[in-house]
């Protein structure tokens, strides 16, 4: 390995600890309680060096929201592009948006305050103007909503979904609903089944039933 080659591997294995060290504290303490001190001290570095990496705490922040929203593309492209297919896609979008949450629910808090703090929709993101970490969480966002309207399209055209609305309408409802059971089943996650007699993945299983039964009456 050239010397110019090991620096640079030096630098992005220093650069991914720091956000392996943030994640970990944005996770347990919340991204407002969580401080550069804290980050920086676990990791066994000064601020200082932490601030060779990333310009401050949201930097760091979106850094570990676009390792989320990574995976979460990942699933929903799986799920898109899936040949054995028990639902339409746009249902097995949402099992897959229900599933990457309740895998990682460490992530729900953090993606859920950066779509509503910092993320544009439908409206490209600039480098020189909102930095790397931005941007890349921006075209993430993007493309998960590309999928997601995509499968819509789709669903419009075979008659599986019956509306007048556009597909980024349809979009918006479809999503409320289930990023509100999905909120739901992970505030009461642990005693769900004592609660209400019923699994959680079941209760989400009735969920897309009677979605899959609503997109097919007209609205």
């Amino acid at each position: 390995m050239k010397t110019i080659d090991r620096k640079d591997w030096e630098k992005e294995q220093r650069k991914n600890r720091i956000v392996d060290i943030a994640q970990e504290i944005f996770f347990r303490k919340g991204f407002e309680s969580a401080t550069m001190e804290d980050i920086a001290s676990a990791a066994g570095y000064n601020q200082r060096t932490v601030y060779l990496y990333f310009k401050d705490k949201q930097d760091l922040f979106l850094a570990v929201v676009l390792r989320g929203l990574k995976i979460l593309n990942s699933m929903l492209k799986d799920a898109f592009d899936s040949p054995e297919k028990k639902y339409p896609k746009i249902i097995e979008l949402g099992r897959a948006y229900f599933n990457f949450f309740i895998r990682h629910p460490e992530y729900f808090d953090l993606i859920m305050a950066y779509e509503s703090k910092t993320c544009i929709y439908y409206k490209k993101a600039q480098d020189e103007e909102n930095g790397y970490f931005k941007t890349e969480c921006q075209k993430a966002t993007d493309e998960s909503a590309d999928i997601i309207t995509k499968a819509i399209k789709d669903a419009i055209k075979n008659n599986i979904i019956k509306t007048s609305l556009s597909p980024r309408q349809v979009m918006l409802i479809l999503w409320g609903q289930i990023f509100g059971v999905t909120q739901i089943v992970l505030m009461r996650k642990e005693f769900f089944e004592d609660a209400y007699g019923i699994t959680h993945e079941d209760l989400f299983s009735h969920f897309i039933n009677l979605a899959e039964k609503a997109l097919m009456i007209e609205f």
